[in-house]
């Protein structure tokens, strides 16, 4: 088995010397970005948060959610991997100290840079009932997404060019009550533009995916079977 390695790659971030920066993926598909300050036998963690959240938000809100389980930002360079280990759930057996092209990008262009979708995954809904903005009127879905946890979704449109989530849970898991229905908890909009943008940005913000493109049919009974459509399948 190839053992990872944390490639950590040198830029020029306000004014600080000696940083590094890099994305990493933990063991539960979670996508970080981290900015390091090394100084020969210390270590600094000047920023880290989730990339596969809040990628429809700008400035301070895109980069606000950080992992909670991160509570040691100073420590001996010698430590590094022991922190990202037990705190960013993420184990490498080196690091690498590397030079590249992008080492004056902004965070934004790193981030884009690194995280652009070299595949196309399509995001599969059953659509039914009359039409609205080439969409019909109510869309649903079974998916899996990056967690890898399985979700019913049931969107309809609503009025004034929205649409509403009428249901989304997990139906991969019991639970202590007969028939109770848990929302993922990232899931906070009601309302959303009913458009393929909006659905798209619906899905991969709060539900976790990354999706590229959706794809609509009426020919898939998603009642007889509660098998994933799409997603991290």
């Amino acid at each position: 088995m190839k053992k990872s390695i944390l490639k950590l790659e040198a830029c020029t971030t306000n004014g600080h010397a000696n940083t590094f920066r890099t994305i990493i993926k933990t063991k539960h598909s979670r996508v970080l970005f981290l900015l390091l300050k090394v100084n020969h036998t210390d270590c600094t963690i000047l920023n880290c948060f989730y990339v596969d959240r809040n990628q429809c938000k700008t400035g301070a809100e895109r980069y606000c959610s950080k992992p909670l389980k991160l509570q040691t930002f100073q420590f001996k360079t010698d430590d590094l991997l022991s922190v990202i280990e037990t705190e960013l759930d993420k184990k490498f057996y080196g690091v690498e100290f590397i030079q590249t092209e992008q080492s004056a990008y902004s965070i934004e262009q790193y981030i884009q840079f690194k995280t652009e979708n070299k595949k196309y995954r399509f995001l599969i809904m059953v659509g039914e009932g009359e039409s609205y903005n080439g969409l019909p009127m109510r869309l649903r879905t079974r998916l899996k997404n990056k967690l890898h946890r399985s979700i019913y979704v049931e969107l309809a449109y609503y009025k004034e060019k929205n649409g509403v989530v009428q249901q989304c849970y997990y139906y991969d898991r019991k639970y202590k009550r007969e028939d109770s229905k848990v929302t993922p908890r990232q899931l906070v909009s009601c309302f959303f533009p009913y458009s393929y943008d909006g659905i798209l940005n619906l899905i991969n913000n709060e539900i976790c995916c990354d999706f590229t493109h959706m794809i609509i049919t009426d020919r898939i009974d998603i009642d007889c079977n509660t098998m994933p459509l799409c997603g991290a399948v």
